[in-house]
């Protein structure tokens, strides 16, 4: 018989059949992560790679981490222990908005979006922290992103060290505890006497059309006023009125949390521009994009030496 009508062999059948086997699993396990991702939750692979690290004996084998030596020695000097490096991530997809306002307002569409993404990422991060059981994530870096595939859509990817606490340090509900700080900054506040209870993070953007006086101001030109020095004055209030509203957002979800306050706090301020015809003349509007993250810490008996405390940037909420 010639090599073209060559019979296979059981072993290349059973070889066949086992590809095909795998196949299918990976395909099935591909589905069930992409519905999990939809709940709200973690791939597959994650979850178990996850569980795996929570259940190896005592929780002491090896560790991933993104701290430097300083924070490691630190943060093991009052007992706590690195466990594995975690993530949470979230494309998220802006729906229709209106292409302009005639008076200030939120857009609440864009607003929105931003604050559902970042939910979500954070959500997965503290499932990962869950699942690896740690008792804390110190050093969450969020960082935002945006795709040529997708020019429409928002991207938080969220990462950070999840640790496991001496009992002492651990919340008193046993609920993992996201926290911004780095290593330095969370042993500094322990020594003080001061506790993490979590992130509270909030995005507010408003649209704030040009009034006739911004426009004759911004115009140039001999018929404008442009010439003269002058506050744009609409366009002020309308950054006011983001700032209030995000830190105003981040503040209650402190509250929420127990906190006194809110450290670390990180402000991040975009804007950009709108050319609207208004029939009898064209303005250039603005739109303005605040972001506002910080850790929600309340007060707790200190530990340890309290001489290497250090101011940080708070937000009271008394």
């Amino acid at each position: 018989m010639t090599p073209w009508f060559r019979r296979r062999s059981d072993e290349e059948q059973a070889s066949d059949l086992a590809r095909a086997e795998a196949d299918e699993q990976a395909q099935e396990r591909a589905e069930e992560s992409r519905r999990r991702v939809e709940a709200g939750g973690l791939p597959v692979a994650a979850e178990e790679r996850l569980r795996e690290l929570a259940a190896a004996e005592g929780g002491r084998g090896l560790f991933t981490s993104d701290l430097s030596v300083q924070e490691y020695s630190l943060l093991a000097g009052v007992g706590v222990q690195p466990l594995t490096q975690v993530m949470g991530s979230s494309i998220y997809n802006v729906g229709w908005q209106p292409v302009y306002f005639n008076v200030p307002t939120e857009v609440t569409v864009l607003s929105g979006a931003f604050n559902e993404s970042r939910q979500l990422a954070l959500g997965r991060l503290l499932q990962e922290a869950r699942l690896a059981a740690a008792d804390a994530v110190v050093g969450v870096r969020i960082e935002q992103g945006t795709h040529d595939w997708a020019a429409g859509a928002i991207e938080f990817i969220v990462v950070g060290t999840a640790v496991r606490l001496p009992k002492e340090l651990r919340s008193p509900g046993g609920e993992a505890v996201l926290t911004d700080l780095t290593g330095q900054q969370f042993v500094t506040l322990c020594r003080a006497g001061v506790r993490p209870v979590g992130i509270a993070a909030h995005t507010s953007v408003h649209y704030v059309p040009a009034t006739w006086q911004t426009q004759q101001a911004t115009s140039g030109g001999w018929g404008g006023s442009s010439w003269t020095n002058q506050e744009l004055v609409d366009f002020t209030a309308g950054v006011y009125a983001a700032r209030e509203k995000a830190v105003g957002a981040a503040a209650r979800q402190a509250r929420k949390l127990g906190a006194d306050g809110l450290v670390g706090v990180q402000i991040g301020q975009s804007a950009r521009t709108h050319r609207v015809n208004r029939g009898m003349y064209e303005s250039e509007d603005l739109e303005v994009t605040f972001h506002v993250m910080g850790t929600a810490v309340r007060e707790a008996a200190p530990i340890g030496d309290r001489s290497s405390t250090s101011p940080l940037s708070v937000i009271s909420l008394r």
